[in-house]
Formats: C-alpha cells, sequence, structure tokens
C-alpha cells in the first residue's frame, strides 16, 4: 500500500508541476503581448516542449496507477482528475503558446491603443488559472463560487472589447491585420476561462464525490 501512495502523491506531485509551468507561461505570455516583448515570447514557445512531455509522462503514470491498482473511492476520482486536468493544462500552455507566437508577428507592426484591453482580460484568465490549480493542489474547493463570476466577467469582455475592436477598425482601415491578431489573443484568453471552469468542476468532484456544472 505504501508503493501505491507514493505513486499517487507523485502523479499529483507532477501534476501540480504542469500546472505551476502553465500559469507561468500564460503570465509571460499577457506581459509579452502587451510589452511587445519578442525574447520574453521566444522563452513561452520554448516552454511548449516541456509541457507536452509532462502531459504524456504524466498519463501514463496515471494510467498504470488504474491498470496496476484499481484504485477505488476518492483514489481514483484523484486519478480520473489528474487526467482530464493535464489536458485542460495543456490547453491554458497552448493558448499561451499561441499568444507568444502573435507576438512575434507584431513585432515590427503598428502599435493600436486597443491593446490595451488585453492586459485587463490577462489578469481574469490569469486569477482563473490559479484559482484552479490552487484548488487541485491544495484539494479545496474555497472560493471556487467566485470561479463562475470571474467566467462571466471574462466573457462580458470579451464581447464588449470585440465591439470596440470592431469599430476601431471601422474608422482606422489601415488597423485591420494587426486588430485580428489582437482579437485572436483575446479569444485564446476567453477559451482559457472556459478550461479553468471545466478543470474546476473535475476539481469539486475530486474534493467532494460530487459532480458540478461551473460553466
Amino acid at each position: 500500500m505504501q508503493r501505491f501512495e507514493d505513486d499517487i502523491d507523485a502523479v499529483v506531485a507532477e501534476t501540480c508541476d504542469m500546472a505551476k509551468l502553465a500559469t507561468d507561461m500564460l503570465e509571460r505570455a499577457i506581459q509579452a503581448i502587451t510589452d511587445g516583448d519578442v525574447e520574453l515570447a521566444d522563452t513561452i514557445i520554448a516552454d511548449q516542449a516541456r509541457i507536452e512531455k509532462m502531459d504524456d509522462d504524466i498519463e501514463d503514470a496515471a494510467l498504470r496507477i488504474m491498470s496496476i491498482y484499481q484504485p477505488t473511492a476518492v483514489d481514483s476520482r484523484t486519478v480520473a482528475t489528474v487526467l482530464k486536468s493535464i489536458t485542460h493544462l495543456e490547453r491554458i500552455a497552448k493558448y499561451s503558446t499561441n499568444i507568444a507566437t502573435a507576438t512575434k508577428y507584431l513585432h515590427d507592426k503598428p502599435t493600436y491603443e486597443v491593446v490595451e484591453l488585453i492586459a485587463p482580460m490577462g489578469d481574469l484568465a490569469l486569477s482563473l488559472v490559479r484559482q484552479v490549480t490552487s484548488g487541485f493542489e491544495n484539494k479545496s474547493v474555497d472560493g471556487f463560487k467566485m470561479i463562475r463570476e470571474t467566467d462571466d466577467r471574462l466573457d462580458r469582455a470579451m464581447e464588449e472589447n470585440l465591439r470596440k475592436i470592431v469599430d476601431f477598425i471601422n474608422t482606422h482601415e489601415n488597423s485591420a491585420d494587426v486588430c485580428i491578431y489582437y482579437i485572436s489573443v483575446l479569444k485564446f484568453l476567453e477559451r482559457v476561462g472556459d478550461h479553468c471552469c471545466k478543470m474546476a468542476e473535475k476539481v469539486c468532484y475530486m474534493v467532494c464525490g460530487k459532480r458540478v456544472t461551473i460553466q
């Protein structure tokens, strides 16, 4: 049984490490796009390979636990949550990489004031990632009621900012190419919120044994 507990603890710890890297990648991506920092963007793109390896290694370890030990009750919920969570974390990291790629494309392009719409949405997305990954690490759903509210704010910001950027393009026709990338970045951040909500649902199931809908 000690080997089983050690293996469970190890796969949870590895998932926490993956969560920390995904969070850090998103934080750097937001800074890179708002500052136009290409060198910072390159560090995010380089980290995508690390995330993908973590995803594969953790999945292999979790499936090994399921096949060898056939865990029950809270242990089975923990392994199932790990398997779902790494998928959401990989997607969050991928969106961060996409934002970094956009940063590199926009490096030699004109900058328009609507870029300032990105940072506030980034802060909302980052707060969601931090809250859900903290809940997983601490096996706690305290404060999870705020996740739905924060995601709603992120969705509303997406709608409002999309209208603002479209209006800006209509009065600044030469901005269309750049602003389309801004819109893509906002969509990536909105999708980060969706993945946080889905991961939060799994953490609730792991901790409480109940299935909930957060989105």
